[in-house]
């Protein structure tokens, strides 16, 4: 089968990607920007792609939550010791440029360090920018400023577009050297989380539907059966599965989990609950499994489905071969977390804190969601559908046990006591 891959970078970087690529099996697109930041708006674009190559970690860093969002496989090339090694003698070796009084920006400083002192340079005179989180215009100012006040005799950046703006404000300055090597390296894991994610897809699935009917007067409503039946159809060949009905309130779901990768979009839209709001006769709810065999698709579907009647209305979940919850489907936040793990540290703080491992995990999907920012309790009650003292008496186990701290408070209303605010130290 076919590898799509979306290559997303600056045009120069992304050619060498499709020059560099030898595999058969392998169907590049480019998908080109003029500044990193324009990353994440071209990940809406790779919805039908399989993996997304990243010409570097600064395109990457900037479409993180979108890859996220959206659940695709993601890989980017590292700027690593060798490309900065590499770039260091051909400034020093062609160019002529001296490497003892540079302004650099890399992600990590660490790694223009470790090759600075194998090689005996002194480091003082030389400024580094680490740019994880900072925009293009920021890097420019820096390296602008470095030169301005004549600190540095060159500029070399490891950002596209940073080289052209500083060209163009006549800074001398050398865009880092992305070795062969480090690109034909990144392409091979690309591929490999390919064919991993093709060899998924034809994973069993299996689906469970459950209608539930307000009284038995619309249970027994056999136009209703048949508007509902015909849709389960249509949805079973969008998936190319097969749908069994078990009686009036059941029906049976099989088919695979590439399926259901493609009519969720990744695991997060499920377009049928849209076309169920009419139906307000009934409440529809699916729980989806994957497994090895056809039973533990089974199985993990009642687990699904188990989630899915803990929300009013209809609703969908997905529970995986290794037991990870995804839903609620069609949400504005689609939320994961796991049922089980064999995280050392994951069980050490369900352990000591008398957390179960799926709050915990659903806790540190929250906390990634904002960047570990400060919340108030009732933050966390509205992501977790719990009630503000059930999420109090979680955060104190986390703050009894050294999990969490209280970072301050806050009053929204000039009534009533102030709100504390939480950090979690996990």
């Amino acid at each position: 089968m076919v590898i799509k891959i979306a290559v997303i970078g600056s045009e120069k970087m992304a050619d060498k990607v499709l020059r560099l690529n030898s595999h058969a099996n392998v169907q590049i697109r480019s998908l080109i920007y003029d500044k990193p930041e324009e990353s994440a708006k071209l990940v809406k674009m790779a919805q039908n792609d399989d993996v997304l190559f990243f010409t570097g970690p600064f395109p990457y860093f900037f479409a993180k939550d979108e890859i996220e969002k959206r659940g695709i496989p993601a890989v980017y090339i590292p700027l690593d010791e060798l490309v900065f090694t590499v770039s260091l003698y051909y400034i020093r070796d062609t160019l002529c440029i001296h490497p003892d009084r540079l302004s650099i920006d890399i992600p990590y400083k660490e790694v223009v360090l470790h090759v600075l002192d194998e090689l005996n340079i002194d480091a003082a005179r030389i400024y580094i920018k680490e740019h994880e989180h900072y925009h293009t215009d920021e890097i420019v100012k820096f390296h602008h400023e470095q030169w301005k006040t004549g600190n540095v005799d060159f500029v070399l950046t490891s950002v596209q577009s940073v080289h052209k703006k500083l060209e163009q404000l006549g800074i001398p300055s050398f865009r880092m050297i992305i070795p062969k090597k480090n690109i034909l390296d990144t392409l091979q894991h690309a591929v490999a989380k390919g064919e991993l994610l093709l060899s998924q897809a034809s994973q069993i699935a299996a689906g469970i539907v459950q209608i539930d009917y307000p009284d038995e007067a619309q249970a027994a409503d056999t136009e209703l059966h048949a508007k509902l039946h015909e849709l389960l159809l249509d949805l079973g060949k969008k998936m190319n599965a097969s749908v069994k009905r078990i009686d009036d309130r059941t029906f049976m779901i099989y088919g695979t989990r590439g399926g259901i990768r493609q009519i969720t979009g990744n695991y997060h839209v499920f377009p049928i609950l849209d076309q169920l709001k009419p139906f307000t006769q009934a409440i529809i709810r699916f729980g989806f499994g994957f497994g090895v065999t056809a039973l533990e698709s089974e199985e993990h579907a009642q687990i699904g489905l188990y989630h899915a009647k803990k929300h009013a209305g209809h609703g969908a979940y997905i529970v995986t071969e290794n037991k990870k919850v995804i839903g609620p489907l069609h949400h504005k936040t689609t939320k994961t977390f796991q049922l089980q793990s064999d995280d050392e540290h994951l069980l050490t703080v369900a352990k000591q804190t008398g957390i179960s491992v799926s709050s915990i995990t659903k806790i540190i999907d929250f906390i990634h969601l904002r960047h570990n920012r400060i919340f108030s309790a009732s933050d966390l009650a509205d992501y977790l559908q719990l009630s503000k003292r059930s999420a109090e008496r979680l955060l104190k186990k986390l703050v009894d046990s050294g999990y969490a701290e209280i970072s301050g408070e806050e009053q929204p209303y000039q009534k009533g006591r102030p709100r504390a605010l939480y950090k979690i130290l996990l």
